[in-house]
C-alpha cells in the first residue's frame, strides 16, 4: 500500500491554475472541470508505487475541446502549467500522472467513430477501451490485434501513447504496428494528422508555416543527418522500448515518412491525441491452448526456446509464487484442474486458419512432450484446453499476475515497478 502522504496546504489549487481554469469557462470548452480535492485524489495514483497530487482534473467531450484548453495554455502567463493524458492509469511507471492538470478522455471521448470493413480499419477515440473496442468487432470476424493483460481498462489512447502490446506481441507486434492515422493536437492548440507520406508530400509539409512545417523539417533533419547512428543504436527486436522510435519514421527502402512512429510511445510528451485510425486483423478461425506443466522455473524458460519453432501465437511463463498466490483466489476454482499437479506452466497458445495445418502443429507438440515426458529438464505433463471458456479462465490467471503478488499476506509484498 502507498504510504499515507502529507497533503497539507495542498488541497488547494494553486493559484495560476485556478486562474486558468476559470479562464478555461469563458471559452467554448464543454468538457467538465475539476479541481475539488477528491477528483484529485483519485487520479493521484495510477498502477505504480507513485502518488502525485495534481491540481486539476478535465474531461473533455469532443476534440475540438483539446484546442481550446491547449491554446489558453498556450498564452504567456499559463505555459508553466504542465498537462498530462490519462488512460486507464494501467501502468506501472507512473506516466499518468502529474502535479499540473491531468486531461482524461475515457470519460466522454469513448466513442467507435466509424468501421469500414472493406477497407480493414476502425476509427475511434482515444477513451475506447480495448475489450470495447473488441466486443464491438467481435460479429463482423474481426479485431485490434495489440494485447494488454489489464484490456478491460486500457483505453486506446494509453496503448498509443505507450505502444502496448502484450500477449500475441511476437506474431502481431506493437500498437504502433496497427496505426494507419492519428489525429492530435499540439501545446498551442494547432491541430495535425499524421500517416504515411511519401517525400514529395513531405517536401510540401516542409514549407509550411508555423508549428507543424518546423515539426516536419526537425523530424526530417534529424533522422536524414542522424540515420546511420540510428541504425547502429536502435535493436533489431520486436519489443524493446517507450519513448521516440526514430528508427522506423522514415523508410529509405520505401521512400515514405510517418510521424505515427514516434507518436506512439511518446507517453503524450508531443502531441494529445484526439482520434486513431486502426488496422484491422482477421480473428483466427481455430484456437488451441496448452498448458504445458514442468517442476522448475528455469525448465519452463528453457523449452520456450524450442516451441517458438512451432510458431504459437502467445508463449506466457507462470511461475510457482504465482500459482500458489492463484489458491487464495477465486480464479483457482476455475483453473485448479488444469494446473493442480504443476510447479510452473507454460500457457502455449496457437491460432491459425488452416485446420490441417492448426491439427499437425497440435498433434506434433503433444507427441513431442509425451516421449520426453519426466525426463530431466523436460515437461512433466500437459492439459489442451476443451474450449474458449477454460482457454479464458488461463488467460485470466495470467491477467491475474500482478494483482495476485499485490494481495500476498504479510508486510513485505512485491512491489512492479517496471514495465
Amino acid at each position: 500500500m502507498i504510504p499515507r502522504l502529507n497533503f497539507k496546504n495542498q488541497q488547494k489549487s494553486k493559484s495560476e491554475v485556478s486562474i486558468f481554469l476559470e479562464e478555461l469557462t469563458k471559452t467554448a470548452f464543454s468538457g467538465e472541470i475539476r479541481s475539488d480535492f477528491g477528483s484529485r485524489l483519485i487520479t493521484s495514483t495510477d498502477n505504480s508505487i507513485y502518488q502525485i497530487l495534481p491540481q486539476a482534473v478535465v474531461f473533455p467531450r469532443i476534440s475540438e475541446d483539446l484546442v481550446h484548453l491547449f491554446k489558453l495554455a498556450n498564452q504567456e502567463e499559463f505555459r508553466t502549467i504542465t498537462f498530462s493524458p490519462r488512460g486507464g492509469g494501467t501502468g506501472t511507471n507512473g506516466q499518468s500522472l502529474s502535479t499540473g492538470i491531468i486531461v482524461d478522455c475515457s470519460k466522454y471521448m469513448n466513442q467507435i467513430l466509424e468501421l469500414n470493413l472493406e477497407a480493414g480499419w476502425v476509427r475511434v477515440q482515444p477513451g475506447v477501451v480495448l475489450d470495447q473496442l473488441n466486443a464491438y468487432l467481435k460479429p463482423y470476424g474481426v479485431f485490434f490485434a495489440p494485447t494488454v493483460a489489464p484490456s478491460n481498462r486500457a483505453t486506446i489512447g494509453g496503448m498509443i501513447n505507450t505502444d502496448a502490446c502484450g500477449k500475441g506481441s511476437r506474431i502481431y507486434g506493437r500498437t504502433s504496428n496497427h496505426i494507419l492515422e492519428l489525429a492530435w493536437v499540439l501545446s498551442n492548440g494547432t491541430v495535425g494528422n499524421s500517416h504515411t507520406i511519401n517525400k514529395t508530400t513531405l517536401a510540401e509539409l516542409k514549407q509550411h508555416s508555423g508549428r507543424l512545417g518546423k515539426i516536419y523539417r526537425q523530424v526530417e533533419e534529424i533522422v536524414s543527418s542522424k540515420w546511420e547512428l540510428i541504425e547502429q543504436t536502435f535493436p533489431k527486436i520486436p519489443r524493446f522500448m517507450t519513448g521516440y522510435n526514430l528508427a522506423k519514421v522514415y523508410s529509405p527502402a520505401e521512400n515514405n515518412f510517418n510521424l505515427n512512429w514516434i507518436l506512439a510511445g511518446s507517453e503524450g510528451t508531443l502531441a494529445f491525441i484526439s482520434e486513431a485510425k486502426l488496422k484491422l486483423t482477421p480473428i483466427p478461425k481455430y484456437k488451441q491452448l496448452l498448458v504445458i506443466h514442468y517442476s522448475c522455473f528455469d525448465h519452463a524458460l528453457k523449452a520456450a526456446q524450442t516451441l517458438l519453432e512451432l510458431q504459437p501465437e502467445a508463449i506466457e511463463t507462470i511461475d510457482e509464487k504465482i500459482l500458489e498466490l492463484a489458491k487464495q483466489d477465486e480464479i483457482y476454482e476455475y483453473v485448479k484442474e488444469f494446473i493442480a499437479d504443476a510447479q510452473v506452466i507454460n500457457l502455449v497458445e496457437f491460432a491459425v486458419d488452416d485446420l490441417e495445418d492448426f491439427q499437425q502443429k497440435i498433434s506434433k507438440i503433444c507427441h513431442l512432450i509425451e516421449s520426453k515426458k519426466n525426463q530431466p529438464q523436460q515437461a512433466t505433463g500437459y492439459y489442451l484446453a476443451k474450449n474458449g471458456e477454460e482457454a479464458a479462465s488461463l488467460w485470466e490467471l495470467r491477467k491475474k499476475g500482478v494483482g495476485l503478488l499485490e494481495n500476498k499476506k504479510g508486510k513485505r509484498k512485491p512491489i512492479a515497478f517496471i514495465e
